[in-house]
């Protein structure tokens, strides 16, 4: 292998390790003068358009930053407003029993005290219907117990006490909705008759439930307010997690244009040009930094030079090849070319001899004739 190649390897790690070296001084550099710069500062041209741009791609990670915090706290407050929808729910229906519980024991009470015959007329009768079932299907039941029988009687026994029951508990919750049905109305209606005992102890709490079951009741509707709102954004901005993922990665993207910016401007201030826009913001240690990153610059032009100049050393030696090549195929054919110059020779040689004998023949027959 030619060891001018080997060469040319060397000194192109040689430049590499250079320019990366003058690389990390010069971004070094640029990130500490845009550290600098005031967040409203301006700077001429062409420094000025290189501020710009990295002050862009800082706004734009603030404000993806910005985005996915918001993100993330509709995120958690959705998640608490669903924990809270659900204890509240679970709230509502706990109150929504009691307070079930507590009507039908006022209804039962208005319906045992006096002064309220007119307001309870209408449900009486339905109670007493109910009661005089619910006596007749209990004592019909006691009766089917008590009574003695073989395997037949007995099994017939246990299904009509079986349909008592059904029945018994049917006329029970219809008796409890009456019941209920008169505490509800007592609310609507709000007799003039004054309360007292159990009446009054009833209507008190349930009137207590009726105002948690309201306070509460407004308390979901805004929770469940609060929770569409948030679902609606989004519904119409798309996944909240799919959102941030996107965002990420933007802002990652956008991170790793800042060394390439960090090295432009750090760069500005190896020409004249540039340092002047950058007078500003130089220190006197800068300089060290910059004379270091032309030592490297040095090395690297020295480098590129030697490789320049190898591979036209190479670049000579291939064309005098490629001379020598060609020089060997044109003698060859200058040899092939006199081999054919010696034929055609002969060959005229032959068509003269020809033209000689032709001629003699002419002579001949012209002589005989």
């Amino acid at each position: 292998m030619d060891e001018r190649k080997i060469i040319i390897r060397e000194l192109e790690e040689k430049k590499r390790l250079h320019t990366e070296a003058r690389g990390r001084l010069l971004g070094e550099l640029g990130e500490a003068l845009i550290g600098r710069c005031g967040e409203d500062g301006l700077l001429p041209e062409p420094a000025g358009a290189v501020l710009a741009e990295y002050r862009g791609f800082q706004r734009e990670i603030a404000d993806s930053n910005a985005v996915i915090r918001s993100l993330e706290a509709d995120t958690a407050r959705l998640k608490e407003l669903e924990d809270g929808i659900s204890a509240k729910e679970g709230e509502e229906s706990r109150l929504s029993k009691e307070l079930w519980d507590a009507l039908a024991r006022l209804g039962k009470a208005l319906l045992g005290a006096g002064g309220f015959e007119d307001f309870t007329a209408s449900y009486r009768h339905q109670e007493e219907s109910l009661l005089a079932k619910i006596n007749e299907q209990v004592d019909k039941t006691k009766e089917l117990v008590e009574r003695e029988g073989g395997v037949f009687v007995w099994l017939g026994k246990n299904a009509q006490i079986a349909v008592y029951k059904t029945l018994l508990a049917k006329n029970r919750s219809s008796l409890q909705r009456v019941y209920r049905s008169v505490g509800e109305q007592f609310f609507v209606v709000k007799p003039d008759a004054a309360l007292d005992g159990e009446a009054a102890e009833a209507a008190q709490n349930a009137e207590a439930l009726r105002e948690s079951l309201a306070l509460l009741t407004v308390e979901l509707s805004l929770l469940k307010g609060e929770r569409r709102k948030i679902g609606e954004t989004f519904g119409a901005e798309g996944s909240p997690s799919r959102r941030i993922e996107g965002l990420e990665k933007r802002i990652a993207f956008v991170k790793e244009e800042f060394p390439g910016l960090y090295l432009r401007f750090g760069s500005l201030a190896v020409h004249e040009s540039g340092r002047e826009s950058l007078a500003s913001l130089m220190r006197d240690e800068d300089g060290a930094v910059l004379e270091n990153a032309a030592s490297h610059q040095v090395m690297v032009d020295d480098a590129e030079k030697k490789i320049k100049k190898t591979r036209a050393s190479i670049s000579i030696d291939n064309e005098k090849a490629e001379i020598e090549k060609i020089a060997k195929a044109i003698a060859h054919q200058r040899q092939k070319i006199a081999a054919a110059n010696d034929e055609i020779t002969d060959l005229e040689k032959q068509i003269g001899e020809a033209d000689a004998r032709i001629e003699e023949l002419k002579t001949f027959i012209k002589e005989n004739e």
